[in-house]
C-alpha cells in the first residue's frame, strides 16, 4: 500500500503556506483521517468521482464498489486509465450516451507507484 498520508500532508503544508503565509512542519500534522460515511445518493457526480479516487488510493475497494454503483444508477461509468511508462493515470467519469466521442465529465489525476495509486494533489487543485 502506498503512503498516501505523507503525500497529502506535504500538499496540506504547501497549501497552508500559500494561504496563511506561514510554514507548517510536516511533523506538526499528526493525523490525516478521511472518513466517507456519507449519503451517496445526495452527492454530485464530481463528489462521487473524487471520493472514488480516495477509496482507490486507500485501497478501500468495498467503498469504491459502492461509489461505482451509485454512479451507475445516475447514468455514469467510471474508468481507471493509466500510462505505465509515464507512471501517471486518471480516474475518469463518463456520461453514458450513444455518441461515439466521449469526454470525461470528471477527471481525477493519479500518480502510479509499484504498490498503488495516489491522487496527484498538485494537478487536482482544489477539491
Amino acid at each position: 500500500m502506498v503512503n498516501w498520508e505523507s503525500e497529502l500532508k506535504r500538499y496540506l503544508a504547501k497549501k497552508f503556506k500559500e494561504i496563511m503565509g506561514e510554514e507548517i512542519p510536516l511533523e506538526n500534522i499528526h493525523a490525516v483521517e478521511v472518513d466517507f460515511n456519507l449519503t451517496l445518493s445526495a452527492l454530485t457526480i464530481s463528489e462521487l468521482g473524487n471520493i472514488y479516487a480516495f477509496a482507490i488510493m486507500k485501497e478501500d475497494f468495498e467503498q469504491a464498489k459502492k461509489l461505482a454503483e451509485q454512479l451507475e444508477k445516475k447514468g455514469y461509468n467510471i474508468k481507471i486509465e493509466t500510462d505505465d511508462v509515464k507512471r501517471v493515470g486518471s480516474i475518469n467519469v463518463y456520461k453514458k450516451s450513444r455518441t461515439k466521442v466521449k469526454k470525461p465529465v470528471v477527471t481525477v489525476p493519479m500518480k502510479i507507484y509499484p504498490d498503488g495509486m495516489i491522487v496527484d494533489f498538485e494537478k487536482q487543485g482544489d477539491f
